[in-house]
């Protein structure tokens, strides 16, 4: 099992969301089946006993952890109990100490704008780690659970590991509400786009069933239209043989007629089983709080300079990029805006100058 497939990100979402609200989980990562210690209001909104077996395949009175069983549905009401959030501290972590600007100039290239690393700090960062359900439907359906994580300050995308509830190292529950809306509306779009690149064998699976029925509807109303009906023999009477041949021509303009209509009726009637309905709603968040190391720079592009910070991360071990001030997109080569010194992927930038 990779960690890309469906089933490890929905195991992955199932013990986060079930520590969560309080439960024992043991269920290691890619394993058949694990158990639950839950506590009675979580079980009874599961519909599960306290002490639940979790398994990605049918078990008697567990949880069956499975995008082709009601496990969403079931979410879904143990949600509803309560505020789908939840925050976890790392207390501690090394922190990089080479110099800040030779990490930053080994991670960033820079292509129309000097920077210059000023200054660097030991922060606290803040993480949205956000849940979505992925729906989308034709004439089969496909679901999947999607993993959105962003750095509140910056706004990049971070490809965080597995941390609260069982990802090693110091980790608390951190008490207190957070505000969760600061990074809904981009996270939602984020998930959005990687639900489309998921599901791109999906679609490509459904346009190709739909022309293959296209094709086949195609040949056989096509072939009626090409039936030629029996002639008859002549008549002697040459204005009688003329009044049949125009009958006749009539006859066969409204037979095809009425099979040219009776075709785009059935076109109609498959474009509308195919049709593509899609949904992608939020089910959790979790806020991470890392310790980080933030770099202060200074950029100067043509006349304008504005002050920007980058992160290094101690969990990835690694510098975080920036992110597109239009897109979003997380980019290591930033271009920058000449009047406010906004970062911008190559993508949006020329898009930017081409107007």
């Amino acid at each position: 099992m990779t960690d890309d497939a469906p089933a490890l990100r929905l195991q992955r979402f199932a013990t986060d969301l079930l520590a969560w609200r309080g439960a024992l989980v043991e269920w290691p990562p890619g394993a058949d089946a694990g158990m639950a210690v839950l506590p009675e209001a979580a079980a009874a909104a599961l519909g599960t006993e306290e002490e639940a077996r979790l398994s990605a395949r049918p078990v008697p009175g567990g949880l069956t952890v499975s995008l082709a069983t009601d496990f969403l549905d079931r979410v879904e009401a143990l949600l509803a109990e309560a505020a789908p959030t939840a925050a976890w501290r790392l207390r501690e972590a090394y922190l990089k100490k080479a110099d800040p600007a030779e990490t930053v100039a080994k991670a960033f290239d820079w292509p129309n704008a000097r920077v210059r690393t000023r200054s660097s700090r030991a922060c606290e960062a803040e993480y949205h780690v956000w849940f979505f359900r992925a729906l989308l439907v034709s004439e089969d359906r496909w679901e999947d659970v999607v993993r959105v994580s962003l750095n509140v300050r910056s706004g990049a995308e971070i490809e965080l590991p597995d941390l609260a509830g069982g990802g090693g190292g110091d980790w608390v529950r951190h008490p207190g509400a957070f505000d969760a809306e600061a990074t809904w509306a981009r996270a939602g779009e984020l998930a959005w786009r990687k639900t489309r690149a998921r599901a791109a064998p999906f679609l490509a699976r459904m346009d190709e069933r739909r022309q293959r029925d296209r094709k086949r509807l195609e040949s056989y109303y096509h072939a009626l239209l090409r039936e030629k009906r029996r002639k008859r023999p002549a008549t002697a009477d040459p204005e009688a043989e003329k009044d049949r041949a125009a009958a006749a021509a009539a006859k066969d303009k409204e037979r095809r007629r009425a099979v040219t209509l009776e075709l785009e009726r059935k076109t109609g009637e498959l474009d509308g089983r195919y049709a593509l309905t899609g949904e992608v709603s939020a089910v959790g968040c979790l806020q991470i709080l890392l310790p980080a190391l933030a770099i202060d720079l200074s950029v100067q592009r043509k006349a304008a300079v504005a002050d920007r910070t980058v992160y290094w991360n101690p969990v990835l071990k690694a510098m975080e990029p920036m992110a597109c001030s239009r897109c979003g997109e997380p980019t290591f080569s930033p271009f920058f805006t000449e009047t406010r010194v906004e970062p911008a992927c190559h993508a949006c930038y020329a898009a930017r100058s081409a107007h």
